[in-house]
């Protein structure tokens, strides 16, 4: 059975502390965990990105900043099932503007997978929950270049072993900018390894698709729909923080789906 998530947002928080919201996880991470768990110390939590503005690409990953201590703690603390993370981006160095940007230049595609793939390994060797990696949305400035291709992303979990974080809105956001059918891009993705989906609604803006995290659109649930079809995933997580009406309308239908 396919369990069903929020992202942590302060509408989530505000319907789970009124005892209006009925979920199998609240999904949290990075500076937000603490906090989280301060206030619903009880409460299931799934781990995702224990670190922002951070890469599996850098060369030295794991020795930056404490990441791996963090790392421990926080898989502790949430006593998370499994680790997510994004899968890397293209720059050692990088930090979030409206979305991830490059701080240094973009590694050679064949440096920057066996950064992340070595990387993967050790960390994985480190921790005691399995690691699954998030595919991402295709944007401009240096830091998503190679890592949002299907071939990339399938090479990457298959050389690290490990199992995949679908996000439905990326793969649609980065077959548009990639000028690749979103039919062909699922097709080249490694569906038989996905252990959790993110689902939001993206929208057109200036001629293109945007990650936005609105609300769930028909189209949207039947990409999901053939998804569920093809895969078996432990645990579906929605991205939306705007309207509690709407929160609540999505997480029924998704309910009803999984």
């Amino acid at each position: 059975m396919t369990a069903l998530a929020i992202a942590d947002s302060p509408l989530a928080r505000e319907q789970l502390a009124n005892h209006t919201l009925t979920i199998d996880y609240l999904e949290t991470g990075g500076p937000l965990t603490e906090g989280t768990i301060a206030q619903f110390p009880n409460h299931p939590l799934l781990l995702h990105n224990s670190v922002y503005d951070w890469s599996l690409g850098h060369p030295d990953a794991l020795h930056q900043d404490n990441v791996v201590e963090i790392t421990h703690r926080a898989i502790a603390m949430t006593r998370t099932p499994w680790l997510s993370l994004h899968l890397g981006f293209s720059a050692a160095e990088v930090g979030f503007d409206g979305w991830m940007q490059a701080r240094s230049p973009v590694l050679d595609r064949d440096e920057l997978f066996a950064n992340i793939c070595r990387n993967i390994n050790t960390l994985q060797e480190m921790i005691d929950v399995p690691i699954i990696l998030e595919n991402l949305d295709y944007c401009a400035g240096g830091a998503y270049e190679y890592i949002c291709e299907p071939d990339f992303i399938a090479a990457v979990v298959e050389e690290g072993n490990v199992g995949m974080l679908l996000d439905l809105a990326h793969a649609q956001v980065s077959a548009v900018r990639l000028g690749i059918p979103i039919e062909e891009y699922m097709a080249r993705l490694p569906l038989q390894r996905v252990w959790q989906l993110h689902i939001s609604g993206p929208r057109w803006a200036n001629d293109t698709l945007n990650d936005w995290h609105e609300d769930l659109r028909e189209e949207d649930y039947a990409l999901l729909q053939n998804v569920l079809q093809q895969t078996n995933p432990k645990a579906l997580t929605l991205e939306y923080k705007k309207d509690a009406r709407l929160l609540h309308e999505q997480l029924a239908q998704l309910r009803s789906m999984v």
